[in-house]
């Protein structure tokens, strides 16, 4: 099943999901109370932390144009290596435009690649990986922020043909953004993509996006991750 709805407030967005994942899924429990824990926990107002959180560490920074606290075990992709962490997960049978659409800047040497080295250690251990970019907004003339990041986010459905899609409105560091939640088929692959999208300073869209292949262990750490999503630049 295919959803993209309306676009909603994140704590409406929560029900939805959760009648949404019910109705197309015959065992996922577990994945379905993760998935409503995370958007209730995106629903609730933003107080970013006075200090780095322990156990944290700060990814990305000015010359990405944004810079989060993330797990400090959490390793950091150099270019070179990103096509391997890209294969971890799932996502490497894409061409590069429709990878773009999913991981933005994932090529971009201003961007930042994160991945989660799992309990072995090695690329192609890899349980997740994360990246962070900021580019020139592509958002349709004549609309609002708001409108503008939905009006991409569906595009980006469309671009990956998503088996589950939804999105729903919420803020990032004072800042209008939309949260997407995308379920994909890769070959024999079941990838999930959860990613902020934000409306930032100089005509510019941030994107945090973390893909999987084993959701559900990640949705509590995506979500945790937004009090100390900082937009840099003016």
């Amino acid at each position: 099943m295919r959803r993209i709805p309306a676009l909603l407030p994140v704590s409406a967005f929560a029900a939805g999901l959760a009648l949404a994942i019910t109705g197309c899924s015959g065992g996922g429990s577990r994945s379905t109370q993760a998935e409503q824990d995370m958007y209730t926990a995106v629903s609730k107002p933003l107080a970013a932390a006075a200090s780095l959180p322990s156990g944290q560490r700060w990814a990305g920074g000015p010359a990405q144009g944004v810079r989060m606290a993330v797990p400090d075990h959490w390793i950091t992709v150099p270019m070179g290596a990103r096509p391997g962490a890209l294969h971890a997960v799932g996502l490497a049978r894409l061409t590069p435009s429709v990878l773009n659409e999913i991981v933005p800047g994932w090529a971009s040497p201003g961007s930042v690649t994160l991945a989660d080295p799992g309990s072995s250690g090695g690329s192609s251990s890899y349980e997740a990986i994360m990246s962070l970019s900021c580019a020139a907004a592509r958002l349709p003339a004549g609309t609002n922020p708001l409108t503008g990041l939905n009006t991409l986010a569906e595009q980006e459905f469309t671009a990956i043909n998503s088996s589950n899609a939804q999105l729903g409105q919420t803020t990032v560091d004072g800042r209008t953004a939309v949260l997407v939640y995308n379920q994909m088929s890769v070959g024999t692959a079941s990838v999930t993509a959860l990613q902020y999208a934000i409306a930032a300073p100089g005509g510019r869209i941030c994107y945090v996006t973390l893909a999987t292949q084993t959701p559900v262990p990640f949705m509590r750490i995506f979500s945790g991750l937004r009090p100390d999503i900082q937009i840099l630049g003016a």
